[in-house]
């Protein structure tokens, strides 16, 4: 998935399928200050719901998995995706919750679990007028397996295009099937849950206040939490937004086809029917994950409850890490680090993208560029060492090393990109032409060095909006 304040064509990049630049530096983030918060009179305690006990769930799995009656977890997917995201989630964290909902742009059962279709209300007009719909239509009346009979077709556009109708309607159904929850969690399919710093995270934050809780992306001048990151919103939120009305969502059908995204208009619909507006938790709501996470001195010891972009893999590795664990405590970005990036440290890995991009050196007698890269390059004031950085590998390397906070750097088409921040990255193609190959390297003994500075936040969690 860039900066907290950047408003760069959502729309364009979530359609395409693209990361959308939405989470930022610290820095930017905490310069934000969130939205002035309403009070509501505290709710009588409802009663709890009993958690899960050896009886029903695996001992070996879920008798250490932390109390989880106060948040209810709203899980979004579409048909298309549903039997290749779903089974993963329901096989780790979801087994050991006590409720959950699962909701879809159709009803299904995956192995004898529910996915709610969260569009069965959309305004019927909308529907069968709304070239948006071609896709709910279609699934309906597929006669064998979703795969089949999308594979002629633009599913990932389509179910886009779908997806942004769900937010609002599954947030309205949600709170009429499950009205006394303290906090309502809302993620996408590819979203990991860290329920052991999730919850006691919600120790700190009162259910009983309008909070509307995420991590804040904007679409135009509309701030909105990024809907596959998560947002949490409190039980007054929803009694104030659903509580007591009927066919709040339907109001929005309409505007629905106007705009890109979901949780954009769910932000809006918060906004106009309660006055409420998203307050910023990043980076504990994240919408990274340990490969593509930034490593930097000013999250290092934040706590982080969610992560986004998950495959299978990463969501059954993330849970084992967690189950190692006994689920006894909240996790913080360092611990991310020491499991799954500082084994696989190297000095450097050819084919290999590792997202530096700090600062940018090249030179255009040497290719032709964008004229954002162009832009973005450093012009000013350069060293020896980075005036020749552009020229190869080595060079690039050379000129890391000899920037005092620079603990990786990448190199690729004549360009060398530096970073301050510890990022892993992912694999690239291979090319045949060398100067297009991405080639990655890490000062490995300036990191580790770095580390042991950091220390290993044996201090009390800092948890944001803590009351």
């Amino acid at each position: 998935m860039a900066n907290f304040a950047k408003t760069a064509s959502i729309a364009a990049s979530r359609a395409s399928g693209t990361s959308c630049p939405l989470w930022g530096t610290m820095e930017a983030r905490a310069a934000t200050k969130p939205p002035t918060r309403t009070s509501c009179p505290r709710p009588r305690p409802r009663p709890r719901l009993p958690q899960p006990s050896s009886s029903t769930l695996d001992d070996s799995e879920c008798a250490n998995f932390p109390n989880t009656t106060s948040v209810l977890t709203i899980m979004k997917t579409g048909a298309s995706e549903a039997y290749s995201k779903i089974p993963t989630q329901l096989m780790t964290n979801l087994k050991c919750l006590p409720d959950y909902l699962l909701f879809s742009d159709m009803s299904q059962k995956i192995a004898g679990y529910t996915i709610h279709d969260c569009l069965d209300t959309v305004l019927d007009k909308v529907k069968q007028d709304s070239k948006d719909f071609e896709l709910y239509h279609r699934q309906q009346k597929c006669p064998v397996d979703q795969d089949l009979c999308n594979k002629v077709h633009d599913t990932a556009k389509q179910g886009w295009e779908l997806d942004k109708y769900k937010n609002i309607h599954m947030a309205e159904k949600a709170y009429a099937m499950r009205p006394n929850y303290d906090w309502y969690l809302f993620v996408d399919a590819d979203t990991y849950v860290a329920y052991p710093t999730l919850t006691e995270w919600l120790k700190h934050l009162d259910p009983s206040k309008r909070n509307y809780i995420g991590s804040v992306a904007m679409l135009g001048s509309l701030l909105f939490g990024h809907g596959g990151s998560g947002y949490l919103l409190s039980k007054a939120t929803m009694q104030a937004m659903f509580g007591g009305r009927t066919n709040v969502a339907n109001k929005f059908d309409e505007q629905a086809q106007h705009i890109c995204c979901g949780d954009a208009l769910l932000a809006q619909a918060l906004k106009d029917e309660a006055g409420i507006e998203v307050i910023n938790a990043w980076p504990t709501i994240n919408g990274e994950k340990p490969h593509t996470l930034p490593y930097a001195e000013d999250g290092w010891c934040h706590p982080i409850s969610t992560m986004h972009h998950v495959v299978a893999q990463d969501i059954s590795d993330l849970y084992a890490f967690e189950k190692e664990r006994k689920f006894a405590q909240p996790l913080r970005i360092k611990d991310l680090y020491h499991k799954f990036m500082e084994p696989h440290l190297l000095e450097d890995r050819a084919d290999w993208d590792n997202l530096s991009d700090d600062t940018v050196y090249l030179n255009t007698s040497m290719a032709k560029y964008d004229e954002w890269e162009i832009n973005r390059a450093k012009k000013d004031g350069l060293s020896n060492e980075e005036a020749q950085a552009h020229k190869s590998f080595e060079d690039c390397k050379k000129a890391c090393q000899s920037i005092d906070d620079c603990l990786q750097f990448r190199y690729q088409n004549y360009i060398c990109r530096t970073s301050r921040k510890l990022k892993h990255g992912k694999p690239s193609a291979k090319e045949n032409e060398e100067f297009k190959r991405f080639l990655s390297g890490w000062n490995v003994e300036r990191i580790k060095a770095w580390i042991d500075k950091q220390g290993d936040c044996s201090g009390p969690v800092k948890w944001p909006l803590a009351e």
